[in-house]
């Protein structure tokens, strides 16, 4: 238990320690616990290219024609999902492969390339490898792929109800239309 004197201390470094002031700090620092980003809420991770997802919502849109409020909201919980469903394929594999090499980094190897992903333009030194270590570790290599197949899962059946609400819209529209 702390002293009464190391409490006082520990207020008085906290007000110190305000954390980052500009946008790209804060950014940066709203990625720390992001890991292997199954799970992230951003449609867009640090391993993703921004341009590859607008590309992916521009030809969504265009085939699901959202009408309305409703219909423009549930189209893009499909294209998050769907994205959401790639990535998890992607880490699948790439998990599967670093897997079957058995290619293990080390700690300091990992958090090396983590900082190399997060905070420059380069690539990473085997992009088959570093993602699939890191859900290995995170997941404490305790059947990994069978969590990840739950993720996926979970994704997928999201994806279906949504579809399907969609759908059950745009019959209503139509019926309501004739």
């Amino acid at each position: 238990m702390a002293t009464e004197k190391q409490a006082l201390a520990n207020r008085l470094n906290a007000q110190r320690s305000t954390g980052p002031k500009t946008l790209e700090g804060k950014e940066i620092a709203a990625q720390n616990s992001t890991k292997h980003g199954v799970l992230a809420r951003k449609n867009v991770i640090c391993s993703e290219i921004q341009a590859d997802f607008d590309i992916h919502q521009d030809q969504m849109l265009a085939q699901l024609k959202p009408v309305g409020p409703m219909e423009s909201m549930l189209a893009m919980r499909v294209i998050s999902l769907s994205w959401r469903l790639k990535r998890a394929e992607d880490f699948q594999t790439q998990t599967f492969n670093a897997l079957n090499t058995k290619k293990t980094l080390t700690p300091l190897q990992r958090m090396a390339q983590s900082m190399i992903n997060k905070y420059t333009d380069q690539p990473p030194l085997d992009p088959t490898q570093t993602i699939g270590q890191t859900v290995i570790s995170d997941f404490s290599k305790a059947n990994v792929l069978d969590r990840l197949l739950r993720y996926e899962r979970r994704i997928e059946a999201s994806l279906y109800k949504t579809l399907n609400e969609i759908q059950r819209l745009k019959l209503i529209r139509k019926i309501e239309n004739e």
